[in-house]
C-alpha cells in the first residue's frame, strides 16, 4: 500500500509540475485561451468534519491554486475553493475531524475556456486518519461537449474516516487573474548588474 501511494504521489507531482504558475492576460477584452485540451495541476489544504452514515452532515472544504496549460502552450491559473458536500441523504460514511494537504491533476478535453473547469463534479472519495492518514478522490465532470477528469491524493491529520460517492465543487475563490512576473533570465540579471 505504501508503494502504491508513493507511485501515485510521484506521478501526480510530475503532472502538477507541468502546469506552470503563469496566467493568461486579457488582450483586447479576450482571453488568449485557444486550446481544446488542458492539463492542470492543483495543490490545496483544507478541513473535513462532521457525522454522516448515509444521513447526516459531513463537509470537506479546501483552498488552493489550480494551474493549467493548454496543448497550444496557453497558461492559466486561479485560486480556487474545493468542497465536498451532498444532500442530507447520500451514499457517504463520514465521521470525525481531519485537516489535510493534497495535490491533484486534472485533464479537460473539448474545452476552449479554462473557466469551464470550475463547477460541479461527481466524485468517489476515501480518506481516513488516526493521528496521521491518507486520502484520495477521483472526480468526473461531463458537460456538452466538455469532459473533465480529476484525481488527487492527500495527507490527513486528525481522527476520522470519509468514504463514499459525493459531489465535488471547484469554485473561484474570488481572485482576479493577474500576470505573473517572468523569472529572470541570465541576460536580464547581467544587465541589472551593470
Amino acid at each position: 500500500m505504501k508503494k502504491l501511494l508513493l507511485v501515485l504521489a510521484v506521478g501526480l507531482a510530475g503532472m502538477a509540475a507541468k502546469a506552470d504558475d503563469t496566467m493568461l492576460t486579457p488582450m483586447d477584452n479576450e482571453m488568449q485561451a485557444q486550446g481544446a485540451f488542458w492539463l492542470c495541476g492543483m495543490h490545496f489544504k483544507g478541513m473535513a468534519k462532521g457525522f454522516k452514515i448515509v444521513a447526516g452532515h459531513f463537509k470537506s472544504t479546501a483552498y488552493g491554486t489550480l494551474s493549467c496549460k493548454s496543448i497550444h502552450g496557453d497558461k492559466w491559473s486561479k485560486d480556487v475553493k474545493i468542497s465536498f458536500g451532498a444532500k442530507c441523504l447520500s451514499p457517504v460514511v463520514g465521521i470525525g475531524y481531519m485537516k489535510y494537504h493534497g495535490i491533484g491533476t486534472e485533464i479537460s478535453i473539448f474545452n476552449k475556456d479554462p473557466e469551464v473547469i470550475l463547477g460541479k463534479y461527481l466524485a468517489v472519495n476515501a480518506q481516513g486518519a488516526v493521528i496521521l492518514g491518507a486520502g484520495t478522490f477521483r472526480a468526473v465532470k461531463v458537460g456538452l461537449p466538455q469532459l473533465a477528469m480529476n484525481m488527487a491524493i492527500q495527507l490527513d491529520k486528525g481522527f476520522g474516516v470519509n468514504v463514499g460517492i459525493d459531489h465535488l465543487y471547484i469554485s473561484d475563490n474570488g481572485s482576479e487573474p493577474t500576470p505573473t512576473p517572468e523569472p529572470p533570465t541570465p541576460s536580464s540579471v547581467a544587465a541589472e548588474q551593470y
